[in-house]
């Protein structure tokens, strides 16, 4: 077994991602990023209602009334968090739907590129999907829209799939998106950087696994004629 696996089995739940609306941060240095990294580390480390302006300010140095020069409030400083990271994966939507490539490729693809994402910042996209929930009113309704979008994407690509072929045609879409997501997701609990197995070897051999519970009967035979060849 490689070694950046842990035996943790998932409660599959809280499973989407999840977003709002303010940019990431633009400097690559000085406090308004010092306070961005410290927020992640302490919102991933203590949880979000559990971490106080007080701290965010003590991790990064400054007095608790400077972080006002820099951010409105903690719940910004959350969604800022959040926006970043599904922007990123809305980015994966983007590449992903402008593609020509056949549906089980495309969904190879997005399954690779949503691991690699995630492998760019472990502790940031722990944030993202776990503590969005304590987003709040128009906030927290633009995260659900958001999560929407990009679940919406996989929902396509197996809608083609359907329709192609490839894929079969008894697949519950709701359920389908959800495992795959979920799956993808809960990396952030087991994935190490630091293992034997790249953000990109990981993320194909998830799209093995996962592939093998999409492909149609049609789909199953073809992929086995390759393999004898």
């Amino acid at each position: 077994m490689p070694h950046n696996v842990k035996l943790i089995l998932p409660a599959l739940e809280d499973i989407f991602l999840v977003t709002p609306k303010v940019n990431a941060p633009q400097e690559a240095s000085g406090p308004r990023m010092a306070i961005y990294k410290a927020a992640i580390e302490l919102f991933g480390e203590n949880g979000y209602t559990a971490t106080s302006m007080r701290d965010i300010a003590k991790k990064v140095g400054i007095l608790p009334g400077s972080l006002y020069a820099h951010i409105d409030s903690k719940e910004a400083l959350l969604l800022e968090i959040v926006e970043s990271g599904i922007k990123r994966f809305l980015s994966i939507e983007s590449n992903i739907a402008a593609s020509l490539e056949p549906p089980e490729a495309r969904m190879r693809s997005a399954i690779k590129a949503h691991m690699t994402a995630i492998s760019e910042n472990l502790k940031k996209y722990s944030v993202v999907f776990q503590q969005w929930r304590y987003l709040s009113g128009e906030n927290r309704t633009r995260a659900v829209e958001m999560r929407r979008q990009y679940a919406q994407s996989f929902t396509n690509i197996l809608t083609q799939g359907i329709e192609s072929g490839d894929f079969r045609a008894d697949l519950d879409m709701r359920v389908t998106v959800f495992s795959i997501l979920g799956a993808l997701n809960w990396t952030i609990e087991w994935y190490s950087a630091t293992g034997t197995m790249t953000a990109e070897e990981v993320g194909d051999k998830m799209a093995d696994t996962l592939l093998q519970g999409l492909r149609s009967d049609a789909s199953v035979k073809k992929q086995t004629s390759k393999k004898r060849r």
